[in-house]
């Protein structure tokens, strides 16, 4: 029976500064419309009375301008929010490069080098010119960097810092007034929500991806992509500061008296012209199952603008994409579909965010939504969501013994969700892909990763891919995610633990592995082993690509992983694996490596220099001093860490072919900061070592890759790895002997099928199976191990099951969630009922 991953969906995502605002809805009933009778404000804001003079303090400075000043903080066309430095080009794509104070409204300081724009050595000389969706011409000036080709959209992002301090005056001018009911306060945010609800119609809308891709989009109408909007994007069209300050002052007679001064209803201006419009916005976009869903992000936001202007409708909307959310975008596991950890609690966040945005609402008395006829009466959303539970701790039972997430997918490095382990067992997530065997307790615990998902978004070229995490370390790493011109590589299937075929990426599209064979824990040996055809799809004579992770403990202290890789199809393998991304470390081969070589490219292939996130790359070209040999025999290669040179891991290849060894190095990319922080400056600062061992042929080529991994501290404690030969021999069959002291460790491995054939060393040792294990002290025989097998004999004893697997077909499925006695599987396989 194979297990693959459930439905797959297109899902939609970028991550996007915010600011966090504390709102939590009030608990009364709202009635709908902006001219019925809702208690004010909707929201409870947590203001308390004792603390006025804070919230006056707070908004002195705007208040000490003029009604116009204050309203010259509002630009007249839409903002740019990533701009480069055009002195440094430090921080990460534009993101967050530049400080600035109302102090000083008209500059902004570069936060790496100090540079202070605008500066007339960096001119506008150039404008990006559109139209809005009225037909109105928009002109846009920018800086334009000749040498680089880079532009600056200087001035404009300016206006975006000037923007976002005068939409959080907004709120703070709200607050104040809630405090204090003085009308001074809500008629400067009446008088801010009126000129943006002006001119709101007017702003284009633009792609803003980064600092240089700010563009006016194709089409100036609803629905916008996720990179664009008026007054936001995808994320956060609804400007959720602006609700807020209007349900803090909605009472306020300052608006009846500016509605009598200007001839028309500023209520109604502002609901209709500003904050429907950008629902209307929102609402237009097909789909919103996605990552961003808490509160500063448009669903979220419409449940709460929903209740704040009297209408519920907009608040049914919002809560159907909450649990639609839940329901079609989590593994049944738990586990987010983007499978990154990162991803999966920015989501789950985001979640109990929109939740608690609902928890308690009610409808207005008599309301029925009037295409779904349901009502809300005191919401309790998770009781409508039953995975929802699972949904709250799935990745962490992947986390490393220290806490940290491992890096799967785009996953920002050093990310602790848990708290350290004291001990590690083995886990696994079957239904997204990926398993976890583990063991030890304190310093000792270990875990070798497998991963074998699909690609559902932020997905890597990864299938197959191994990490290992021991004596404290990431030893053999996946870098994980970064907003930096080395995102192209960490996307690379060279950048991974894995098997690169025709020197090509895996394809991640309907790309799910099968997961084939998980024993956790069998007297302390522990087994996964999956198939990643699917990772493979663009290599047309593929026959196989699958892997087997096995933990073999030696003491208290120590284990190994024997890793066995089989490939069938293409014309180059390339076995390869990193050492830490996080310390410096070395690498030696017990090998000679007579040959240099600038970096992994071919004759004939250029290399183009990365510069943005989303700039390709030929991933041979990031693997540079690399030094080359041949052999056909077993050898090793030690990583060690520079810091104590005793701690490290040695990799054993079990060879018996002629193959290549590349030895050299890649970027680590990790230390060069992470998320926002990331300095782009620093991409070659940082290194890692980097191993390839490559098998050639001109026809489709079979290879059986056999690694032992050795983590230690201190003496190594493998003394030889070799490989035997097998009677009768087979393609697929791989015997390996371990010595450790006087121990003795021969592991059979083979992909027959019952009724299986006998596969026997030299000396007498014999399977027949898929899997087994003699371990021998001195020459005797102290523990045996079989997995899916008959038998398996040192030629005196034997250990023997009465069947070697339990087959079936799955007929059922019982839930308790659907009113069940019990979560189960029901299947016609006759299962053993003792245990």
């Amino acid at each position: 029976m194979t297990y693959t991953s459930a439905s797959q969906l297109t899902i939609v995502s970028c991550p996007v500064l915010i600011c966090a605002l504390m709102v939590c809805i009030s608990s009364t009933a709202f009635t709908a419309g902006q001219a019925l009778d809702l208690q004010r404000p909707v929201l409870r804001h947590n203001l308390d009375p004792a603390k006025a003079e804070e919230y006056e303090d707070a908004v002195k400075t705007v208040m000490a301008m003029s009604e116009e000043e204050m309203l010259s903080f509002l630009p007249e066309y839409t903002y740019t929010q990533y701009c480069e430095c055009p002195n440094c080009y430090g921080g990460s794509q534009g993101g967050g490069i530049f400080t600035w104070s109302v102090e000083q409204p008209n500059e902004m300081t570069c936060k790496y080098c100090d540079t202070v724009l605008p500066d007339e050595k960096y001119p506008e000389q150039r404008a990006l010119i559109g139209q809005n969706a009225l037909g109105e011409e928009i002109s846009i000036p920018y800086h334009f960097n000749e040498e680089k080709q880079i532009p600056h959209f200087l001035s404009n992002h300016l206006a975006y810092l000037r923007r976002g301090w005068l939409a959080r005056q907004a709120t703070a001018l709200g607050r104040a007034y809630r405090v204090t009911m003085k009308p001074e306060y809500a008629r400067r945010v009446a008088l801010i929500l009126e000129r943006v609800a002006d001119r709101y119609a007017h702003y284009p809308a633009m792609a803003n991806r980064n600092a240089r891709t700010y563009n006016f989009l194709p089409s100036q109408v609803p629905p916008y992509p996720w990179n664009g909007g008026r007054w936001g994007s995808f994320h956060n069209e609804i400007p959720l500061s602006l609700v807020q300050a209007y349900d803090l002052v909605y009472d306020s007679e300052e608006f009846d008296k500016l509605s009598a001064q200007s001839g028309y209803d500023w209520r109604e201006k502002i609901e209709n012209d500003l904050f429907k419009a950008t629902f209307a916005s929102v609402e237009a976009i097909p789909n919103h199952i996605g990552n961003a869903i808490g509160q500063g992000y448009n669903v979220t936001n419409a449940a709460i603008l929903g209740q704040v202007i009297g209408e519920p409708h907009i608040v049914h909307w919002a809560f159907k994409w909450m649990v639609a959310t839940v329901d079609n975008a989590f593994y049944a596991d738990g586990m987010w579909k983007e499978g990154t950890p990162s991803y999966h609690h920015m989501t789950l966040g985001g979640l109990r965010s929109a939740f608690n945005m609902v928890r308690g609402y009610t409808d207005p008395p008599g309301y029925s939504h009037p295409e779904t006829s349901q009502r809300f009466d005191d919401l309790q959303p998770e009781e409508i969501v039953p995975l929802w539970g699972k949904v709250q701790t799935a990745p962490s039972v992947l986390d490393w013994p220290n806490g940290h997430s491992p890096c799967i997918h785009d996953t920002h490095p050093y990310e602790r969700r848990s708290a350290a382990r004291t001990e590690t067992v083995s886990t696994i997530l079957p239904a997204f892909g990926h398993a976890s065997l583990g063991r030890g307790t304190g310093d000792n615990q270990m875990q070798a990763q497998l991963h074998f998902s699909g690609g559902y978004g932020h997905q890597h070229s990864d299938n197959l891919n191994l990490n290992l995490f021991a004596k404290g370390s990431e030893m053999l790493c996946d870098i994980g995610y970064t907003w930096s011109q080395m995102y192209s590589w960490t996307l690379q299937s060279l950048c991974h633990n894995l098997v690169v075929i025709d020197r090509k990426n895996q394809p991640t599209a309907k790309s799910d592995g099968s997961l084939l064979t998980y024993f956790p824990d069998t007297e302390g040996v522990s087994v996964v082993e999956a198939d990643g055809m699917r990772g493979y799809q663009n290599i047309e004579d593929l026959a196989m690509y699958r892997r087997m992770l096995v933990m073999i403990p030696v003491s208290d202290a120590d284990a190994y992983v024997l890793d066995i890789f089989h490939v069938h199809g293409g014309q180059v393998h390339d076995w390869t694996v990193n050492g830490d991304a996080d310390e410096d470390t070395t690498a030696r081969a017990s090998i000679p490596l007579p040959e240099s070589h600038k970096w992994m490219l071919e004759e004939g292939e250029e290399w183009r220099e990365p510069t943005l996130q989303g700039h390709a790359i030929n991933q041979y070209g990031m693997v540079r001093d690399v030094g080359l040999g041949e052999t056909d025999s077993e050898f090793h290669v030690t990583f060690a860490y520079e810091a104590d040179d005793t701690k490290g891991i040695r990799v054993h290849m079990a060879n018996s072919y002629p193959v290549e060894v590349w030895l050299g190095r890649s970027p680590s990319v990790r230390r060069m900061g992470v998320g926002r922080n990331a300095d782009m400056r620093k991409a070659y600062d940082f290194w890692m070592p980097k191993l390839v061992v490559r098998r050639k042929a001109d026809a489709p080529l079979h290879s059986v890759f056999a690694a032992v991994h050795e983590p230690m501290h201190g003496t190594p404690f493998i003394g030889t790895v070799e490989r035997l030969e097998l009677t009768p021999a087979d393609e697929n069959a791989v015997a390996i002997r371990v010595t450790h002291g006087d121990v003795t460790d021969t592991i059979i491995s083979t992909l027959d099928a019952a009724p299986y054939p006998e596969r026997k060393t030299a000396d007498g040792i014999s399977l027949h199976g898929r899997l087994g294990i003699v371990r021998q002290t001195a020459g005797v025989t102290t523990a045996a191990w079989l997995f899916e097998g008959d038998e398996l004999t040192d030629g005196r004893q034997s250990v023997k099951t009465p069947a070697a697997a339990y087959t079936g077909q799955l007929l059922a499925v019982t839930r308790k969630a659907e009113g069940a006695a019990h979560d189960a599987f029901v299947t016609d396989a006759d299962l053993p009922t003792d245990g």
